[in-house]
């Protein structure tokens, strides 16, 4: 079984512990040197609210198997008999090509997985710089969609096999990817309120998001589900500009839809991952979600959201025992 919790002590100490399958920092430097020490994931999102005074790391871990760790060409890798988190960092070029970036990082990553025990696609996570910044096509979100789709296209993954994700804003320089892949086959879920991202309109860039809504995969011990970033959109479009409580409700609802569609409930949601784009809306927030998921840890992140119009977006990992 996978399970993951905030926590204050030493990264370094908590990888030590034999059943450590993976540290993610908040708030580090995004840089190689970090993860080639073991640490497979480091952004600079803030976190906020109570944990914020705890300390600044989220620790992965696995029951009853093994982990053992490497490095194989730009890939950081951890990985169990199941389950493999693979972490890939890079420093932009001084022309900032956030395109070139996403396509390099995804085509090792990608190179990496389907040679690996794991090469089975669950769940990514994307930590763009400045995601928001650019006109048009310029965005940098857009432009590392079509970097992404570019790599995944190349290696021969397709609308079906794209796994769950998310993308956000972190105020550092650098691209973050992290890969979370398995054994067992996983199966990738569409929200029938929304469109599927590969299939948004023209209007959100040349190349459309490639992930699904949620991705599950069955183990040996348990049954789990990946939400993806999921944020206050119906159709392709976002609703309810400028009111985090209406974003909030609407956001609940998809998440609500996709439980339903993947066949998990909502006590069996352990953790949600909350970005806000303002600081300021945390009380707001942490009311409004205690209230919606009263038995369920949040853990809050200051992150800017792959729409400006966006104010929150939640993702979820659920457990069926």
């Amino acid at each position: 079984m996978l399970q993951n919790f905030i926590s204050s002590g030493c990264p370094k100490e908590a990888l030590a512990e034999d059943n450590t399958f993976a540290v993610m920092r908040l708030d580090g430097p995004c840089s190689l040197s970090d993860a080639v020490s073991d640490v497979t994931q480091s952004i600079r999102v803030q976190l906020l609210g109570e944990d914020s005074l705890l300390g600044a790391h989220e620790v992965w871990q696995v029951e009853n198997e093994r982990v053992e760790s490497g490095v194989t060409d730009d890939c950081i890798w951890r990985r169990s008999n199941s389950l493999q988190i693979a972490g890939y960092s890079d420093e932009l070029a001084s022309d900032g090509n956030i395109e070139e970036a996403a396509y390099k990082a995804y085509q090792s990553l990608l190179e990496f997985i389907r040679q690996s025990p794991h090469p089975e696609l669950v769940r990514f996570w994307n930590y763009v710089p400045n995601i928001n910044h650019g006109a048009g096509d310029s965005e940098n979100y857009k432009r590392f969609c079509t970097g992404r789709l570019q790599a995944f296209s190349e290696c021969d993954f397709h609308d079906l096999q794209f796994p769950a994700a998310s993308a956000v804003g972190h105020y550092g320089k650098g691209l973050t990817v992290t890969a979370l892949t398995a054994s067992a086959p996983a199966d990738h879920h569409a929200n029938p309120r929304q469109v599927d991202a590969f299939k948004y309109p023209r209007q959100y860039g040349p190349s459309s998001p490639s992930f699904a809504r949620a991705t599950t995969v069955d183990l040996t011990e348990s049954r789990m589900c990946f939400i993806s970033g999921t944020a206050s959109i119906l159709g392709h479009s976002s609703v309810h500009r400028g009111d985090l409580k209406l974003q909030l409700y609407t956001t609940n609802d998809n998440i609500l839809y996709l439980l339903k569609e993947t066949g998990f409930e909502r006590e069996q949601i352990r953790t949600l991952r909350v970005y806000l784009r303002n600081r300021s809306d945390v009380r707001e927030c942490e009311r409004i979600v205690s209230q919606l998921y009263p038995n369920t840890k949040a853990i809050y992140l200051h992150a800017d959201i792959c729409r400006s119009d966006l104010l929150v977006e939640i993702e979820c990992f659920c457990v069926a025992d």
